[in-house]
């Protein structure tokens, strides 16, 4: 059987403008409101610039230690109830951090909505840590490296490749952070990267699903516009740049747990904010062609050649 549809018949895309609105409150919070009435849901995300590669010296691991930590409560929601909270309005939520950013959201009836951005809203301000609750989290951050990367050779891979490739720019930690430096983490460091970082002017609200964009703009400003600004964040952050690449870089990992070799090849090129118009573009449709995954970066094109081999 064919189908087929005549030009004056098919759907035509509405326009960007008419899909997402964006707002921005006068502390600095940006509001992204994608309406989707097709079920009475919505997804409340509040994403933070910052992340992994934001981290201090020495300090590998904080970003995402304090995402464990923000669940630990405040005054008003007390420690470990935040995602009880949720589940007993009938919705879902999660967390997780990258390099660049850290991510909260919740998935509730609309009607929940107000109720979850009250929640969001003050824990961006009023996060309360116990130091029995950081050193027990410390913990469960470290058994959480160990299943997810000391157990996993292709992620010991990974984090050595990356390694490798980043000489300068700090990409060059994990997101999870190096074992040895997560256990000096304490209250303090995550206290202070809290306060530095977790503001709304360094922060995006989105909020997709049965709402309107004035519904969520008076909301935000009854709850996230309260909050004052940071004046030591909001800026373009300017990261090291990777030094001229001179030399082919090649890591081999030997481990007995793998019984299959596998080759990898990573290259260094430009990013979406530093590639000339359309090459990054570009380069990701290359990359999707060839293998269908690619790393992005800062630097000029280098190989890095990766190999892992069954134990010897």
């Amino acid at each position: 059987m064919t189908l087929a549809l005549s030009p004056a018949n098919a759907a035509q895309p509405s326009p960007a403008s008419n899909l997402a609105f964006h707002g921005k409150l006068d502390n600095g919070l940006e509001v992204v409101v994608v309406p989707d009435t097709r079920a009475p849901v919505v997804t409340h995300m509040v994403w933070y610039r910052v992340g992994a590669a934001d981290e201090p010296q020495g300090k590998s691991g904080i970003a995402h230690f304090l995402e464990h930590l923000m669940f630990k409560g405040t005054e008003k929601v007390p420690p470990g109830e935040f995602s009880k909270i949720v589940a007993r309005l009938g919705g879902q939520d999660n967390a997780f951090t990258s390099q660049d950013i850290t991510s909260y959201f919740q998935r509730v009836a609309k009607e929940k909505l107000p109720q979850v951005m009250e929640m969001e809203s003050d824990r961006m301000a009023n996060l309360r840590l116990d130091e029995k609750d950081v050193l027990t989290e410390r913990k469960v951050i470290m058994e959480e490296r160990r299943s997810r990367v000391d157990n996993d050779p292709g992620s010991l891979l990974q984090e050595q490749i990356m390694a490798s490739l980043y000489l300068a720019h700090p990409y060059h930690n994990p997101v999870i952070g190096w074992e040895t430096e997560i256990r000096k983490l304490e209250r303090a460091d995550a206290l202070a990267f809290y306060k530095r970082f977790y503001a709304p002017n360094n922060a995006i609200l989105v909020v997709t699903g049965d709402v309107a964009p004035e519904e969520v703009m008076a909301l935000a400003k009854e709850t996230y516009g309260k909050i004052p600004a940071n004046p030591e964040v909001g800026a373009l952050r300017v990261r090291p740049a990777e030094p001229e690449p001179l030399t082919e870089r090649r890591v081999i990992l030997r481990d007995g747990r793998v019984g299959k070799a596998t080759f990898e090849r990573y290259y260094l090129a430009p990013s979406a904010t530093t590639g000339a118009e359309g090459e990054p573009e570009a380069l990701q449709v290359l990359a999707r062609i060839i293998g269908s995954s690619a790393v992005f970066s800062w630097s000029k094109i280098v190989s890095t050649s990766v190999v892992v081999t069954p134990g010897s």
